[in-house]
Formats: C-alpha cells, structure tokens, sequence
C-alpha cells in the first residue's frame, strides 16, 4: 500500500523511467540491427583463395574454415580441438 501511494504521488518518476526504457530498448534494437547489417557484409566479402587457405596457420585455418560455415548457413559451426587434437597435419 505504502508503495502504491507513493507511485501515485510521484507520478513523474514513473514517466522519467519509463521513458529512460523506451530508449534503452530502441538504443539495443538498433544496435542489434546494425550487428547484423555489418555480419551480413563480412560474411558476403567472405572469400578465400585455395593458396590463401594453405598459407594460413593451423589455428586461422580452422577460424576460417569454421567462418565459411557460418557464411553458408551452418549456424552451429563451432571451432574445436588445439594441441593434441586428431586433426589433418
């Protein structure tokens, strides 16, 4: 009851956070949205040569392999393994 009366009598704090909310949600939106604009560009210059390919460490080879995944929609593309794991030498 105390709380009630007090939101009532200080109506304008409740429209100084409700406004600070609204902000914050469209100010997340939008750069949610602009994530995935920038994703969609990387993911279409996305493209590797077969002598780029070879000429990369073991450790870029696998971030690269695992990108050109995610570009060609495997979305659950993970990078595993390191040092001791079963992987083509």
């Amino acid at each position: 009851m105390a709380i009630t009366n007090w939101l009532l009598a200080h109506w304008r704090v409740q429209i100084v956070l409700g406004t600070l909310a609204v902000s914050a949600g469209g100010g997340l939106l939008c750069q949610k949205q602009q994530r995935a604009q920038w994703e969609a560009v990387r993911a279409d210059g996305l493209r590797y040569r077969l002598t780029q390919l070879d000429a990369l460490h073991h450790s870029r080879f696998a971030d690269g392999v695992r990108d050109l995944m995610h570009r060609d929609g495997c979305r659950n593309a993970l990078r595993v393994g390191g040092g001791g794991d079963p992987g083509a030498g």
